[in-house]
């Protein structure tokens, strides 16, 4: 008789799981509130501290310098990007190259 008791008070292998899941889902469902909740205090403490942006006048057109050695210049980048991809030159085509 003591070992049929004793059987009968261990969880059962579904309760262990059932109760493990459910621990997981409470917490995990914490976690998302607590996130929205500082979301929603740093977005509020963001918009009051941020200064105003001030406009700026728009700067003069700079007038395009040309480029003594430009087919040098592409011939340099497209050995670079080729070296980067680990491809050859031959498989890159280039449009347009500006200045950053």
């Amino acid at each position: 008789m003591k070992l049929l008791a004793a059987a009968s008070a261990a969880p059962g292998f579904l309760q262990v799981v059932a109760m493990g899941l459910i621990t997981v889902f409470v917490v995990l469902i914490c976690l998302i509130i607590l996130i929205k909740i500082m979301g929603a205090l740093m977005a509020g403490s963001a918009k009051s501290t941020a200064p105003q942006p001030v406009p700026q006048p728009a700067p003069a057109p700079v007038p395009a310098v040309p480029q003594p050695n430009k087919q040098q210049l592409v011939a340099a980048i497209s050995a670079a990007i080729a070296e980067d991809m680990g491809s050859g030159v031959n498989h890159i085509k280039i449009h347009s190259i500006r200045k950053l």
